[in-house]
């Protein structure tokens, strides 16, 4: 692809190009796998977020607090929440310090199930990155990080 702009348009660099569309594509791969990992589980990507959250969170936190920590609307993480509360994984609470505001917490099916599927996640993201060294990893890392930030830089 590179070569091909080049002889069409020798005035432009294509390397942008190749280095987003290799992006893309490492992101399309990545989610594939990720998608078929969860899946085994019986679950989303955004429902295993909603379950990661609440484990990483102490198992329970506002309803308001979890969207929050997802970037969803209220809409969108009650939707999740109803899926998750019908399948078992997770319960709804009123907030004793909120008369009007939900509590969510994991039962211990949720509980469960989130152990077993985020040891499966984990060992599906380092079997996608096994060709990498871990200063490879690190230094890709770092790069991102980089690359993301001059990126929001440009959206304010």
């Amino acid at each position: 692809m590179v070569d091909q702009w080049v002889a069409r348009r020798p005035d432009l660099d294509p390397r942008p190009m190749a280095l987003f569309g290799r992006l893309t594509r490492a992101d399309t791969l990545a989610n594939g796998a990720i998608a078929a990992t969860l899946r085994a589980h019986g679950l989303n990507r955004g429902e295993f977020d909603v379950l990661a959250t609440l484990y990483r969170g102490g198992e329970e936190m506002s309803a308001g607090a979890l969207a929050g920590a997802l970037l969803l609307s209220p809409a969108a993480t009650t939707n999740r929440l109803d899926r998750l509360q019908a399948a078992g994984l997770l319960s709804r609470l009123p907030d004793p310090e909120d008369g009007r505001g939900v509590r969510v917490r994991l039962t211990d099916a949720g509980r469960d199930l989130l152990k077993r599927s985020v040891e499966d996640h984990v060992r599906g993201l380092e079997s996608l990155l096994a060709l990498l060294s871990p200063d490879e990893r690190e230094q890709l890392s770092a790069l991102l990080a980089r690359l993301l930030h001059s990126m929001a830089a440009l959206q304010d």
